[in-house]
């Protein structure tokens, strides 16, 4: 649910990516961090384990234009993708306007992937939402691996209703980091502009 501060005529929204452990969440952010000016941009934070690079979250907010006068800022989000930490995925979850899943194109990923989306949907319940009304890009990562799985076969487990816009990507590269960016920012601002 976005915050407005009036004080400073800014609306904050929240943008929560998604998916599987290793399937790019991170490198997401790390890129789209890179890429922005530094005084359009805040620090990022980002805790580690062992067994996975990012534990609790990276924050990044970004300034994306105005609402009726009043500034935008998104707060990006990822989630650890490891199912042991699902009391901090739940967490991160609280509060989101817009969310990106990451499927991960390796073959070996396809059920790490369909058990992540189920899990969002639960986890979405739990806070009372519809998956259905929250605007939710999939991404679809790693695209440039040799033997990545057909889009098709990633939709029929992630999305079997055909009800995401699709962008392909491979985030290491760059490659739909910014395209996803923008297509769920823009969900979220036209979601905002609704009359309730």
């Amino acid at each position: 649910m976005s915050t407005i501060n009036f004080a400073a005529r800014e609306i904050n929204c929240k943008i929560v990516y998604y998916g599987p452990g290793m399937s790019g969440k991170t490198t997401n952010l790390k890129h789209v961090f890179g890429k922005i000016p530094g005084h359009l941009r805040g620090e990022m934070v980002s805790l580690a384990t062992e067994d996975e690079r990012t534990l609790f979250f990276d924050f990044l907010p970004l300034d994306l234009g105005s609402v009726q006068g009043f500034k935008t800022r998104f707060h990006l989000y990822t989630v650890p993708g490891q199912v042991f930490y699902n009391a901090s995925r739940k967490l991160i979850l609280r509060g989101v306007d817009g969310i990106v899943f990451v499927a991960d194109s390796a073959p070996n990923r396809l059920r790490a992937n369909a058990e992540s989306m189920r899990n969002l949907r639960e986890n979405l319940v739990e806070h009372g939402l519809d998956v259905r009304q929250i605007p939710m890009i999939l991404q679809v990562n790693k695209r440039d691996l040799p033997d990545a799985l057909p889009l098709a076969m990633i939709r029929a487990v992630v999305d079997p209703k055909n009800e995401l816009m699709i962008i392909e990507a491979a985030a290491h590269e760059g490659r739909g980091v910014f395209e996803t960016l923008k297509s769920v920012s823009k969900l979220v601002l036209e979601r905002l502009s609704q009359p309730t």
